[in-house]
């Protein structure tokens, strides 16, 4: 695509601030995703730690191998005549023959789920799942908000202003946001090498703001930008972009090795949404279309539906990896994917090395992504130094498993199952 005009101080201040703000909602909603999934988890352990008890209990007195008696059912379930389901009031499980060290530790467990009330329903198909509470859901559909509606705004009001080539790397501020924010929602203290890697991703983030290219769409025309898809650089780069998100779908569907399905439940969802270009030419086309009086073309209908897709796209998956591995990795991960792949969008689609003007610019801007990068890796090895058999969770409901019919009954509104560790038994993830 031919560059436009330089872009005016006014201007790139206006899409560097938009971008910041943007940064800002993306790392709080990241947070709040993963915050839901990890009181998801919380209230299914001790679900099937209270449930887990009582059914023991009654095995080794009965020897029936996990059945309960009638007697025992009786005293355990009120029945309710106006009620479709059948409530079990909580303090059924503090009696003084529950088999527990210390019955104030029992109350606390029960205190904590709920606030205070747990209730466990006995459906019509005869399972105890205990009712969800509201907090995980609601975390989850306001992060799921932040990510698909304000974030978007606000990337949409930037790139106004400036080329993706200077505000996608100012996503990498995501991660500082999460890692600020990590101490108040998830407890977890900064190390000193999540520290510098933060210092590095705001360096490399100045660096790029600074030396990278300063033109914008001003002047560009509605042909220009449907010849720029003709380009034999952007279409390689297209063709790679969907064999490589191929080959990571494959790698997380079907690899056997934690490692490589880790790194493709990370980068996934970020190489995905670097695809800004759709976006970008969309506002372009808008802008030519005012500027010119002209109608708009149908292919504008079609980079809008690209643009939400690949947004849309790559927020469903980055929510499936904080489901699965910590907010640090899953942020780096989707962050340095997403960077790389929208600087060589950017690079192909929009000639930004033929943008930069002097020789420090061709030295600073790559050097500035270049750090940017060592920030993000330092934060996926912090990430990475914990066993993946313990950062790993799974979805228990599996096509090839032979688990119980009683686990859909816990799904969500996205279809997901109770999260259990890799590590948990057999007895564990069967309730």
């Amino acid at each position: 695509m031919e560059a436009g005009s330089a872009i005016s101080a006014a201007d790139w201040a206006k899409g560097i601030a938009l971008s910041i703000l943007a940064s800002i909602v993306g790392g709080a909603s990241k947070l709040a995703i993963r915050k839901s999934w990890l009181l998801q988890h919380h209230h299914e352990e001790n679900r099937r730690t209270i449930q887990r008890r009582p059914r023991r209990r009654l095995e080794s007195a009965s020897g029936n191998d996990g059945l309960l008696s009638e007697e025992c059912t009786a005293t355990t379930v009120e029945s309710t005549a106006n009620s479709p389901s059948t409530m079990v009031d909580r303090h059924e499980y503090l009696q003084d023959d529950l088999l527990v060290s210390d019955e104030r530790e029992a109350e606390q467990q029960l205190l904590t789920s709920r606030n205070g009330w747990s209730s466990f329903c006995r459906s019509d198909s005869g399972a105890d799942p205990m009712t969800p509470s509201w907090l995980p859901l609601g975390l989850r559909y306001s992060g799921m908000l932040g990510m698909s509606v304000l974030n978007p705004i606000f990337c949409v009001l930037a790139m106004n202003f400036a080329s993706p080539s200077i505000l996608a790397p100012f996503s990498g501020l995501t991660l500082c946001w999460v890692i600020l924010g990590s101490p108040c929602a998830n407890n977890e203290q900064p190390s000193s090498r999540q520290i510098l890697a933060c210092g590095l991703i705001i360096a490399g983030e100045v660096v790029v703001a600074l030396f990278g290219d300063h033109t914008n769409d001003e002047g560009v025309t509605m042909e220009e930008v449907r010849k720029s898809y003709q380009k034999p650089a952007f279409l390689m780069y297209f063709v790679g972009l969907v064999a490589y998100v191929a080959l990571l779908g494959y790698w997380i569907k079907f690899s056997p090795s934690p490692v490589l399905r880790r790194f493709a439940w990370g980068c996934c969802g970020g190489s995905i949404t670097g695809a800004q270009n759709f976006l970008k030419d969309s506002l372009t086309i808008l802008k030519a279309s005012k500027q010119y009086i002209q109608p708009l073309p149908s292919f504008f209908y079609l980079f809008v539906i690209c643009a939400a897709g690949t947004a849309f796209s790559g927020l469903l998956i980055l929510t499936a990896c904080m489901k699965r591995y910590d907010a640090t990795f899953s942020a780096a991960s989707f962050v340095g994917s997403f960077v790389v792949s929208a600087s060589i969008m950017a690079a192909a689609h929009y000639d930004t090395f033929a943008q930069l003007e002097g020789l420090f610019n061709y030295i600073l801007y790559p050097a500035g992504l270049v750090m940017l990068m060592i920030g993000v890796y330092l934060l996926v090895r912090e990430s990475s130094h914990d066993d993946y058999e313990h950062q790993e969770t799974v979805v228990v409901r599996d096509q090839n498993d032979h688990e119980d019919d009683s686990n859909k009954e816990s799904e969500d509104a996205f279809g997901y199952a109770a999260v259990v560790e890799d590590t948990a038994t057999r007895e564990e993830t069967v309730v």
